[in-house]
Parts: structure tokens; sequence; C-alpha cells
């Protein structure tokens, strides 16, 4: 049943990780308005997941938090602000913006900054856990934020779609946190992927090779709910884009290099896994173990 007491809350973005975190916050008994860049999906989002469509941007412009949750902090800024850095609807001061999107720290900086000029605030708070735990409402949390009031807004909406909230610091170390552990998940899947491909060639059973390496010190959850079902078995299906996980490795190799030192290897996995882009486009990022066993 809806709490109608509680501070209704809007969502900005209904893609693959979008849509079941709101329904989670629906779920919880919020009031919830969600809206999408496709009118055509907002409708039928809200329609699945017991929301209230909001077709036009200032439909959330009541709600005292809104949720994003969109591919890059380039469209998260383009979504709330206009190219003079004015409101694109007409939020009320105070509102806080929680962007869970996988954004460039620098940006959501320069953002949250922009933001505040006009009296609206920002927190990021980017999650870990790929479409199946955002479905089951248990995702990690990074979050980041300057202003302790509007983290306190943030949080009962954020608790709604995870299990654990890690406070990271100031607003951007969220981004800064997600990119680099998501740096951390892209090298493993790239030297497993390399692994498989170097041992199928020498005479190995892939799915031995899996069953190995779960057992051994070479296990991550790469090789636990990734290489078997979605490689060896075919599935190719995680709902992680490759385009996606490149964008978050890229991020991660500009903020080393931001920081002043070398990265060696946040480089190669870069690399390789733009190469694989180059090549394959906008497919599910287990594909490109394909590409690397093609070479």
């Amino acid at each position: 049943m809806t709490d109608h007491t509680a501070p209704q809350v809007g969502f900005i973005g209904l893609g693959v990780m979008g849509a079941p975190m709101a329904a989670n916050i629906a779920r919880s008994g919020r009031r919830v308005l969600v809206h999408d860049v496709d009118a055509d999906v907002t409708t039928r989002v809200a329609a699945e997941i017991g929301a209230e469509p909001a077709v036009d941007l200032a439909d959330l412009a009541e709600c005292p938090v809104v949720v994003l949750m969109l591919p890059t902090s380039a469209i998260v800024r383009a979504a709330l602000l206009d190219d003079d850095g004015q409101p694109r609807a007409p939020f009320a001061t105070g509102t806080v913006f929680v962007d869970m999107s996988s954004s460039d720290p620098t940006e959501t900086v320069e953002t949250g900054a922009q933001l505040g000029a006009v009296g609206l605030r920002m927190v990021d708070a980017p999650v870990s856990g790929a479409r199946e735990r955002a479905v089951a409402g248990t995702l990690s949390i990074m979050l980041g934020a300057d202003d302790e009031d509007a983290a306190d807004l943030a949080v009962p909406v954020i608790e709604a779609m995870s299990s654990a909230i890690f406070r990271t610091g100031t607003l951007g170390t969220g981004h800064a946190m997600k990119a680099l552990n998501n740096f951390v998940a892209a090298a493993a899947f790239t030297a497993a992927a390399e692994a498989l491909v170097a041992g199928s060639r020498f005479g190995l059973d892939p799915r031995v090779m899996v069953d190995v390496l779960n057992s051994s010190t070479g296990q991550s959850f790469v090789t636990q709910h990734v290489m078997g079902p979605h490689i060896v078995d075919g599935a190719y299906a995680s709902g992680f884009a490759l385009p996606l996980f490149t964008k978050d490795v890229r991020i991660a190799e500009r903020l080393q290099r931001a920081m002043g030192h070398a990265s060696p290897v946040c480089d190669a996995v870069a690399a390789t896994m733009g190469d694989a882009l180059d090549a394959l486009g906008a497919v599910d990022h287990t594909r490109a173990h394909e590409f690397w066993s093609s070479r």
C-alpha cells in the first residue's frame, strides 16, 4: 500500500537497471513518479510497477528527491540543466538529485556546483550488482555527498534498492569508487577470458577450467557468475552492455591519469575492451570473448 505521508520520489531513466530499481522504491510503499526520454517507456513501466507516469520532466518538479539512472554524466547534466546552467523544470529549492548512474566523478562535481548555484542539491550513489540484484533490491551503493541533510533525505530512498550503502566521502567519490570497482571487474573479466581462450586452444575443456578457477586462487565474481553461464554456456546475456563497461574503465583510466600516476594495467584493460567495442558495438559485454577468441 502506498504511504501518502512519505515524500514522493521522482525517477529518471527506465532502462535495464532503472526500471527494476524504480519498482523497488514503489514496492517500499512510496509514491513514485517515473520519467524516461521515451514517453512510451514511461507509460509502460509506470503501469508495470505501480508508479505514476511523468511524461513531462516538469511533472517531477514537486518531488523532494529525484533519482537518476542514466548512461553518462553528460546525459545527467543535460537532463537537469540547459546550456546556460538553468534547470529544465521548476524544481523546488533544496530538491535532492541522487545520481545513481556510472558517471565521471569530475563531471559530477561540476554538475553539483551548477545545481548548487540555483539552489538545488546532488549526491552521487552509483550501484554495483548488475540487473539480478537490481531486481532483488540488493544492490551495493557507494554514496558521496557534501551536504549531510541531502544525504539524509536520499538514504531512505536508496535503502529500498540496496543491501549495503558505503559512505565514500564528498560528492564525486561514489562515482570514483564505482569506476575503480568496474576497472577491477574488467581486469578480472579480460584476464579470465584470455585464459579461457588460451586453455581451449591447448585442449582444456572450458567448463573444467571454470570449475578449477572457482575452486582456486583465480576465483572472482567474474568466474562465478559470468564465465560459466554467459560464455561457456553461451547465454551472452549478463545485462551489462560492452559500451557501458568500457566507458567505466575509461573513466577509471582518466581518473588515474588525473591523479598523476602511471596505470599500466588500467591502460591495457581499456585498450583491450576498446578493441572489442570497436569491432562489436553495442552488445552484451560477454560477447567480447567471441571477438578475442577470433583473433
